[in-house]
């Protein structure tokens, strides 16, 4: 019994053997490890910058179909990192801040240069420690109208602004600005603006090497304590089309060695007005070049320090008309962009969600696409 036992086992165990020995032996398929590229940018790209608030040492930049609202790649951007765009749309420019020890330490800054078809680093522009530690904001980095140029915003608290060659990657020029604060360069010409707090704009004239050749204030051009501007504007080549605080449009060209304003206009009705409707949030404005279509992220029950409340309505405003043409409901959008185009689509975002919301329609917006969780405190979008 004990051997007729026994050789039952064995052979049991052997077909056991069998069976399992083949998976033992499969050999699996070998990963390989690689860098995929974007695919071809539609006009509807999204570069939605996140200073990442909880972990400050580690922003990034989501790059975004805006059609599928698919998350396509990233970019690091370090600490209170500053983003801008290459006119031609072939580079993306990190203006950022980096520490010996993470949090502390050494401060080290540089301007990182990335490849916006492979998102590969193509270069780091070293640069002096002063660029301002803010939130991602349109204006505190921008190029020059060709691109020769890139224009860093610093705070020291002192305020100025370094011009930087991208081809030489040198700093050529720090412009001294007291008082003054964000980026607006011209198109058409080799002029920067920025926005001064006494209701002037300063414009800096610049030579072909990027050395300051000229700098003009305008006469006062806004009331900064009655009804101050948002420093995020919408450009159209050289005029930028600011909102106030208490729903006033107004336009601005920096073109000449002076800055020039149109006359303000207001955005709400006696009737709005009474109900409190005003603009918010941290990019307020954008403008459609083709139809001369505005958008402004508008909330009711506006007062003192709700400037930065998100929007309940997207209000569509023909600008040469000075009027509403449609107001679209939108849940607490902290911030409006507009592709360019014949085919326009507008996108609405919500920085505590981390969300982009698309609509289509130009004038009559028609929500199309939707999509969350793009990081943890994004406060800048820009479009293809």
């Amino acid at each position: 019994m004990v051997s007729i036992f026994k050789t039952f086992t064995l052979v049991g165990i052997g077909t056991l053997v069998g069976a399992v020995a083949p998976l033992v032996h499969a050999e699996l398929p070998i990963d390989q490890i690689g860098v995929a590229k974007l695919p071809p940018a539609s006009p509807y790209r999204l570069y939605f910058t996140d200073v990442a608030l909880p972990h400050l040492a580690d922003g990034r930049m989501s790059i975004i179909d805006g059609r599928t609202m698919k998350l396509e790649g990233m970019v690091s951007i370090g600490m209170f990192g500053q983003t801008a765009i290459s006119p031609d749309r072939s580079e993306i420019y990190a203006m950022t801040t980096y520490y010996s020890k993470l949090n502390r330490g050494e401060r080290i800054e540089e301007i990182d240069v990335y490849d916006a078809a492979t998102l590969k680093l193509k270069a780091e522009i070293p640069y002096p420690a002063r660029h301002a530690q803010a939130l991602p904001s349109r204006g505190t980095l921008r190029t020059s109208g060709d691109g020769r140029f890139i224009l860093v915003q610093n705070a020291t608290p002192a305020t100025s602004v370094s011009v930087v060659n991208r081809q030489t990657g040198k700093m050529v020029s720090e412009v001294q600005t007291p008082g003054c604060y964000i980026v607006y360069p011209a198109q058409t010409v080799n002029r920067f603006a920025t926005l001064c707090g006494d209701g002037t704009v300063l414009t800096v004239s610049l030579d072909d090497e990027g050395n300051v050749v000229g700098k003009k204030k305008s006469a006062k051009l806004f009331d900064p304590e009655g009804d101050p501007l948002f420093t995020p504007a919408a450009q159209s080549g050289d005029t930028y089309h600011f909102v106030s605080y208490k729903g006033n449009w107004q336009s601005i060209n920096v073109a000449g060695e002076t800055a020039v304003a149109d006359q303000a206009w207001p955005l709400v009705s006696a009737a709005d007005a009474k109900q409190g409707w005003r603009p918010g949030g941290s990019q307020p404005v954008a403008f459609h070049i083709e139809s001369g279509t505005g958008y402004v992220t508008m909330h009711p029950k506006g007062k003192e320090g709700s400037h930065k409340n998100g929007a309940k309505e997207i209000w569509v405003i023909d600008v040469a008309q000075k009027t509403r043409v449609a107001r679209t409901p939108v849940h607490e959008a902290t911030g409006v962009a507009v592709s360019q185009g014949s085919a326009p689509r507008v996108f609405a975002f919500n920085t505590e969600k981390a969300s982009v919301t698309g609509y289509d329609g130009g004038r009559k917006l028609k929500a199309v696409a939707s999509g969350a969780g793009f990081g943890d405190t994004p406060t800048l979008l820009e479009v293809q």
